[in-house]
């Protein structure tokens, strides 16, 4: 029978950890393929260790317990007018923690880049279960080695992050979205290509298949009154560099944005790639559902065979990690390779109890 805690203070954490061979830390559960079932690993559920430390909106800083929903920040952030600016996925589900170890951006992230751009300072337990806090709370911060952004990606397997704390930016009040299509992938990518070295300040990019070629998402943000002639030379710039079939204004909606919300398989992934490979990947995953988002930089894979797009990332040298669904493992492709992540996980997790 699986051990499992669901501690409410970091004395409780710390004294799970060193009781136990392996540990695995939990969120919310949003992504399933990154919670191993083997019967000897122990559980750290952290959806009770949750809630909002400290929020000051004049200094744009927002500290939150690591089992905090994302729903509850995006919440009291917005309230003050204020938002994530990597706009974290799964908002009705995932965690703060959960959303930081598997380094989940969306959309957004186009316009001021991903998460290790915006945290800030982290509280974490390590394998050996001391406590301690790197990085800071305040925007500038430059002493050493920053571990808070080396947690990110990390699949809590560094150490078990308790608190974290973010740079926050004021949000838009106002979006509107345009859809192009074009009837080839090299049509579409060339108005990605177009766009990426533009004056134009998109708030997020996104290209997926339609049934008669690709469309192109184009969002912007802004005041009431300013979008309308913001959008329209958009349009009119993309019609005379980039020929789409059609250019149409279209409802900005939730779930428009949401990428993960129209994937629908036994398996979703996230695969890291520059535009220029995305012909080659498209090749190698023929009949999976996909989205490409910030610019064509990331690709949501939804797929029946999880062992064929294993293959497929491993022959193009990519590298993919499995979000959701019963996965023996989580990291596909391409086996990353990195000395300085050896020596961290050494450092902090000398006997290999957090997996």
């Amino acid at each position: 029978m699986t051990t499992q805690s669901k501690p409410r203070a970091v004395a409780e954490l710390q004294d799970f950890v060193r009781g136990n061979t392996l540990v695995h830390a939990r969120g919310n559960g949003s992504k399933s393929a990154l919670h191993p079932a083997a019967a000897d690993i122990a559980i750290a559920d952290l959806s009770l260790m949750r809630g909002i430390v400290e929020y000051q909106p004049a200094e744009f800083t927002l500290s939150a317990r690591a089992g905090s929903p994302i729903a509850e920040l995006k919440a009291a952030l917005a309230a003050e007018g204020q938002y994530l600016p990597f706009d974290p996925l799964l908002p009705e589900r995932a965690t703060i923690g959960g959303t930081v170890a598997a380094n989940l951006s969306g959309s957004r992230r186009y316009r001021y880049g991903g998460l290790r751009d915006f945290i800030l300072g982290a509280s974490v337990v390590d394998g050996g279960g001391r406590a301690y806090t790197v990085g800071g709370k305040v925007v500038k911060n430059a002493a050493g080695f920053d571990l808070s952004k080396f947690l990110v990606g990390s699949l809590g397997q560094y150490a078990i992050m308790t608190e974290l704390t973010f740079k926050v930016f004021p949000d838009a009040p106002h979006f509107s979205s345009l859809r192009l299509r074009y009837q080839t992938l090299d049509a579409a990518l060339a108005a990605i290509f177009f766009l990426n070295q533009s004056i134009f300040e998109l708030d997020a990019l996104d290209l997926l298949p339609a049934a008669d070629g690709w469309s192109l998402l184009a969002r912007l943000g802004g005041g009431a009154d300013a979008l309308p002639p913001r959008l329209e030379r958009i349009r009119a710039a993309l019609q005379s560099e980039t020929a789409p079939q059609a250019a149409e204004e279209v409802a900005d909606t939730a779930r428009l944005w949401q990428p993960l919300r129209q994937l629908d398989a036994a398996f979703v992934a996230k695969v890291v790639l520059p535009p220029k490979r995305i012909p080659a990947l498209e090749r190698g995953i023929s009949g999976c559902q996909r989205r490409y988002s910030c610019g064509g930089n990331i690709a949501w894979v939804a797929t029946e065979d999880i062992a064929a797009l294993d293959r497929a990332l491993a022959a193009l040298g990519l590298a993919g990690l499995c979000l959701q669904g019963d996965c023996e493992k989580p990291l596909l492709g391409k086996a990353p390779e990195s000395i300085l992540s050896a020596r961290v996980k050494a450092a902090l997790d000398p006997d290999g109890k957090l997996v």
